[in-house]
């Protein structure tokens, strides 16, 4: 069992209120786009569906995907609130997704939207899961990151980390920056500090 199996009962009544304006303030940077695919990289509980659904609109497709059979659990209760959603649950490792999985479990070989939220700090080898789902995404999609970043190594940041291991420390962004032509990446205001590190949204197109 992982240490998000173990938190995943009670990590809707803990967080979800919490993070709730940062993934507001991130999603107001992604365009609705009826009908759009959108994979959720490290869905957790589902806690970004919402704001997916109000973006693929009538028709579209959410594919969660996360390692965590707990988290999913909670997924699976998020999707079904999702009205005329198509919706479809991984259970998979991020590092080793590729298409051909993907087109087994949902039938598309790519997606019109990549997100990941809070995913990158915690995630081992996370540049082979950046790499690996921004190949999933279709050119002219939008990939979008919301993380936290702690510029300074405190002792509370390094607390944090280590009971949550999670390393803020990580500049996410910088690989989207480089293969994004209209690349933008934002801490989010008021500059909030979470855990000893600042909320930032970075997205980008992929080229055509």
């Amino acid at each position: 069992m992982t240490l998000y199996d173990l938190i995943a009962p009670g990590y809707d009544v803990l967080l979800r209120a919490f993070y709730r304006p940062f993934r507001f303030h991130a999603f107001e940077h992604l365009p609705k786009k009826p009908g759009a695919s959108a994979l959720d990289l490290a869905c957790g509980t589902g806690q970004n569906f919402p704001f997916l659904a109000h973006r693929v609109g009538l028709h579209g497709k959410i594919i969660g995907l996360d390692l965590s059979s707990g988290m999913l659990r909670g997924a699976r209760r998020s999707l079904a609130r999702c009205n005329n959603i198509e919706g479809f649950l991984l259970r998979h490792d991020a590092n080793t997704i590729s298409s051909d999985i993907l087109y087994r479990q949902t039938n598309l070989r790519a997606v019109d939207i990549v997100v990941c939220t809070f995913g990158f700090s915690a995630m081992r080898s996370w540049e082979i899961a950046f790499h690996r789902s921004f190949d999933l995404l279709k050119p002219g999609g939008i990939y979008l990151i919301l993380d936290v970043h702690a510029k300074k190594r405190t002792l509370h940041v390094r607390a944090v980390e280590k009971f949550t291991r999670s390393d803020f420390s990580r500049e996410t962004w910088h690989y989207l920056e480089r293969l994004c032509p209209d690349f933008h990446m934002e801490y989010i205001d008021p500059s909030t500090y979470l855990f000893g590190g600042r909320a930032f949204v970075a997205f980008g197109t992929k080229n055509s």
